[in-house]
């Protein structure tokens, strides 16, 4: 989630992390925070 965060210059809520367990979920949710 670190990662995720750094590549592309979001902040993800300790919430929001537990909620992210594959890489579609990853990928739908940096499309919402980027939409």
């Amino acid at each position: 989630v670190m990662a995720l965060e750094e590549a592309f210059d979001i902040e993800i809520p300790d919430e929001d992390a537990e909620g992210i367990t594959t890489v579609g979920d990853a990928v739908s949710y940096i499309q919402a925070k980027q939409a």
